[in-house]
């Protein structure tokens, strides 16, 4: 049973892998094509200051909650697949749909209407190289048009809890991708329309409305994506504050435990912006560009494995699953995660400075490609631990183990906040994008470690069995993949345009990956067969299908 289970999780870590590798390249495309037409500048500044309060509110008041608890919730009736069960889903996940607007919506108009003394403390007192009464005046209005993001957010996560827990991974896979294609078409949109007028004080009105506008319709696209597939579900959908009996304990205590988590995650969020502003104009949007590169091989490689295992987890733990199946699983994809961003750490660090290039070169930017590169490169120690975070917290959540999974969040979000302020008080100039980058890292690496713990009291050693010879090898992997990587990027490509960074971060990339892959291969080699196997192709040996001669 648990080969047949294990296929399943493969193959639809196949599917949302492939599709995220579309989503996350244009969600790179996003982040570069705001970086050419509207620059790492004053404006972008005012943009990104913005534009991270809807989802820093969302996140407070229901995102957590939501995370860890819409498909826990879900798993258990839509496993059965009767027309009781199915009338009990509908139910729960009206309940919850109509809980989010009821919440929501107000919240979006008081955000609108606090928008201008919101957007002057989170500009700060000092930013040098820009007027911060300018930012935050432009700041203000856009944070008015992104206020009705916040409820869409809601009903965006809600819908993909329904698909997952059915086992439908491709829309909520897709929506993001949608998404990033609608705002760049309005990041394209507002070359023409700001006619070079690239200063927040004198900005066309059409061109700052292209860009404020054109993000919101971007996250409404998140919820239409799926509005069809959620539909097909054949789901009754009916407007209810209440929900079947015995499931507003279950969500009450899934949410509260979620909801610490995603709190602490917001507030080092929330931090952030006036740290980072006061680094300097145009520090917060490049920031933003190196965690958008960071994001690209976490999400393609560990949420797939993450996201595919964690209903199959849950199923199995509402099922009474107390013994082998659940750890054997757990174990199997956790050395996956491992692995995978073990390699994808080298590679990310390696190509740090020619993408730096692509983003930079040429553009109109406050920050040098020098400190930017020292950003993305920064983030990768951590890239281990931020797979792990998403990975094991899941485990905890189907695992019934939520207060276990939310203290390793907090501790890891709270060590993030403290680490990255002190890293830009005591790093040198040129250092602060580093600075923030390598708290993040810190922090993550700390709650990996707290959540593997946890994991082991609640399910004991065979749920980790293999991690630590995973982590050796993704150690070694990763550091030769730099290695390779770095000697790759000197070689006399091309020249020094985003053309020509390009061409040398593909040449470092690939350096990096054949190097590591061939080193943690002498460490590691069952295991990453099996990862690599479910990131290509879904069959055989993969991350959550058993090896051969284990037997569960």
């Amino acid at each position: 049973m648990v080969r047949r289970l294990g296929a399943g999780i493969a193959g639809a870590a196949v599917l949302i892998g492939v599709i995220t590798v579309l989503a996350r390249v244009t969600g790179f495309a996003k982040q570069l094509a705001f970086a050419r037409t509207v620059g790492t500048n004053c404006l972008a500044t005012a943009y990104y200051t913005a534009n991270n309060v809807p989802n820093i509110v969302f996140e407070v008041v229901v995102g957590g909650a939501l995370a860890g608890m819409v498909v826990p919730v879900l798993a258990g009736a839509a496993a059965r697949a009767d027309g009781e069960a199915r009338a009990e889903v509908g139910r729960i996940a009206s309940a919850l749909l109509t809980w989010v607007v009821v919440l929501l919506v107000p919240l979006a108009a008081l955000t609108a209407v606090v928008a201008a003394p919101v957007a002057r403390m989170l500009v700060g007192s000092e930013m040098r190289g820009c007027d911060i009464g300018q930012v935050a005046a432009v700041a203000a209005r856009m944070l008015v048009v992104f206020a009705p993001q916040i409820p869409l957010y809601g009903m965006a996560v809600v819908l993909y809890g329904v698909l997952q827990a059915h086992r439908r991974f491709s829309g909520p896979a897709l929506a993001p991708l949608v998404s990033s294609v609608v705002v760049i078409v309005a990041y394209l949109a507002f070359g023409p329309l700001s006619g070079g007028h690239r200063d927040p004080a004198t900005v066309p009105a059409p061109a700052e409305i292209a860009l404020s506008a054109g993000t919101t319709l971007g996250v409404l696209a998140l919820v239409v994506t799926v509005v069809g597939p959620a539909w097909r579900l054949g789901l009754r959908w009916r407007p209810t504050l209440r929900f079947p009996e015995g499931v507003a304990v279950q969500v009450r205590r899934l949410a509260l435990a979620g909801l610490s988590a995603l709190v602490a995650q917001q507030a080092a969020a929330a931090i952030l912006i006036p740290v980072a502003n006061r680094v300097g104009g145009g520090a917060l949007p490049a920031y933003n560009y190196a965690w958008a590169i960071y994001q690209v091989p976490y999400a393609v490689l560990a949420v797939p494995i993450a996201t595919s295992a964690f209903p199959a987890l849950a199923a199995r733990a509402q099922a009474g699953d107390e013994g082998e199946g659940f750890a054997a699983l757990a174990a199997r994809t956790t050395r996956a995660v491992v692995l995978v961003c073990g390699l994808a750490a080298g590679a990310l660090a390696a190509v740090a400075v020619p993408v730096a290039h692509v983003f930079l070169a040429q553009a109109d930017t406050e920050v040098a490609a020098a400190e930017f590169a020292r950003g993305i490169a920064l983030f990768a120690p951590g890239l281990i631990g931020y797979g792990l975070v998403a990975h094991l917290s899941r485990v905890l959540y189907a695992a019934g183990q939520g207060r276990a999974a939310a203290r390793g969040q907090v501790a890891g979000w709270l060590v993030v906040a403290v680490a990255q302020v002190a890293f830009v008080l005591v790093l040198p100039d040129g250092w602060g994008l580093g600075g923030l980058a390598l708290g993040q890292a810190t922090g993550m690496t700390v709650g990996a470690g707290l959540l593997l713990a946890s994991v082991v009291r609640a399910r004991g050693a065979r749920a980790v069995q293999g991690v630590p010879r995973a982590v050796l090898g993704a150690l070694l992997g990763g550091g030769a993949g730099f290695l390779a990587g770095v000697a790759a990027a000197r070689l006399p490509l091309s020249g020094e345009g985003p053309w020509g960074g390009l061409l040398t971060a593909a040449v470092a990339g690939l350096a990096a990956v054949v190097a590591g892959v061939l080193v943690t291969a002498l460490v590691d080699r069952r295991d990453l067969t099996a990862a690599l196997s479910g990131v290509r192709r879904g069959r055989g040996a993969s991350p959550a299908a058993p090896p051969a001669e284990e037997s569960v």
